[in-house]
């Protein structure tokens, strides 16, 4: 897929004749190793909304074939005049943001769309999606070097439910959505929300909601976590009545600050919903330190039922730290249970294959004891671009 990403806050002007703002944008890859070269220009949308105490409403801030993406293009830094509503909104105190999309055929901004360019079937006709991006404007909850991602949860004929997902704004790879864990969380979501979607009725969907529906409960760890959209949308999406699901986001402190906002932003909006009923906690963990054992902080106190990850076997020499901390859940978890009592540690893992070193991961897990159980491969058309991939893989431990 490609991600409309901001390179800079949106900056705002006032002039004898209103308001102006400009953005500064691009459009690449996850990782922005390369950007959109669309065979045909691309049109896109600038829209304003505003939410304030006597509701809702939007604007559409450029005309259509006034915005547009070509190949060859780095940059994009439209300027837009602000009309007089929005003005006022503005001056009202009013929550502005700004949206950045492609039209709707093209934009992976909805679980099911995103998954139904998937399917291999229609992999051939699929084109690949743009994930639009918002940024806020004005309003109580604006972070000025921050953008969001707004992943529609539900079908279009359903109920709008949305998960939001904080990213910083600028080049930095760091602190951003990447494909693997967007695709994953689709499968998810659609495995509890789209049963009959083929994607749902994969083995390793089956499997996997087997182990989170358990009802006897689950605790989930989750393993390089980023900016959190893996555990904090499956969060969103498990069902009330479900058994007790637990999970434990972990990464390296420099993630921290991020993920807690995006876990603030999910309580606000489960305010007044039903949107998830699972309980979601964050704390740092260095695979380095980790993979030894002698784990400390909310980790030592369960036995992990399931971990998980994503976009996290790129980095090939931290591979053995990250399987080594595998292993060291593994024992860990056989320290809680009972020696006539069956147990295995489950671990799913989803992959975007980037280059051919990152096969060590499946030898160092083979060499630790853990069976590959179920494989999941989801297709990923890129606008044109040759089609990619993500894995989705279940292993398992004794």
């Amino acid at each position: 897929m490609h991600y409309i990403r901001l390179l800079r806050a949106p900056r705002m002007s006032v002039h004898a004749d209103g308001m102006q703002a400009e953005l500064v944008f691009t459009i690449t890859t996850d990782l922005g190793e390369s950007f959109l070269c669309p065979e045909k220009a691309i049109d896109l949308a600038v829209t304003a909304h505003v939410t304030s105490l006597w509701g809702n409403s939007s604007c559409l801030l450029t005309r259509k074939g006034a915005l547009q993406w070509k190949a060859g293009r780095r940059v994009c830094k439209p300027v837009f005049e602000f009309p007089e509503t929005i003005q006022q909104a503005f001056m009202s105190g009013d929550t502005v943001e700004l949206c950045i999309s492609p039209h709707a055929e093209l934009s992976g901004d909805e679980v099911q769309h995103i998954l139904n360019s998937s399917i291999k079937k229609a992999a051939r006709d699929a084109r690949g999606l743009i994930v639009p991006v918002w940024v806020g404007m004005s309003g109580p909850e604006v972070e000025q070097d921050m953008s969001t991602r707004r992943l529609r949860l539900t079908a279009p004929a359903e109920p709008a439910q949305f998960l939001e997902i904080q990213e910083q704004i600028g080049e930095s790879i760091a602190r951003h959505i990447w494909d693997a864990g967007v695709i994953s969380l689709c499968a998810i979501v659609g495995a509890y929300r789209f049963p009959k979607l083929e994607t749902s009725q994969h083995p390793c969907m089956k499997k996997l909601l087997g182990i989170l529906n358990d009802k006897d409960g689950v605790n989930v760890l989750e393993l390089g976590c980023g900016v959190g959209i893996l555990g904090i949308g499956l969060c969103a999406v498990y069902p009330r009545g479900t058994a007790e699901c637990t999970i434990l986001m972990t990464d390296l402190k420099e993630a921290e600050g991020r993920v807690r906002s995006n876990m603030g932003l999910l309580q606000q909006l489960r305010s007044g919903s039903d949107l998830g009923y699972a309980q979601v906690m964050y704390e740092n963990l260095d695979w380095n330190a980790a993979q030894d054992g002698g784990f400390r902080g909310q980790i030592q106190y369960r036995r992990w039922d399931l971990v998980m990850l994503s976009d996290c076997t790129y980095n090939v020499d931290m591979l053995p730290a990250l399987v080594g901390t595998l292993s060291a859940i593994h024992r860990a978890n056989l320290e809680f249970t009972p020696d006539d009592d069956e147990f295995s540690t489950k671990v799913f893992v989803a992959t975007k294959p980037r280059h051919p070193s990152e096969r060590a991961f499946f030898d160092l897990m083979a060499a630790e004891g853990w069976a590959m159980e179920e494989k999941q491969v989801l297709s990923l058309p890129v606008l044109s671009g040759e089609c990619e991939s993500v894995e989705m893989y279940l292993f398992e431990k004794a």
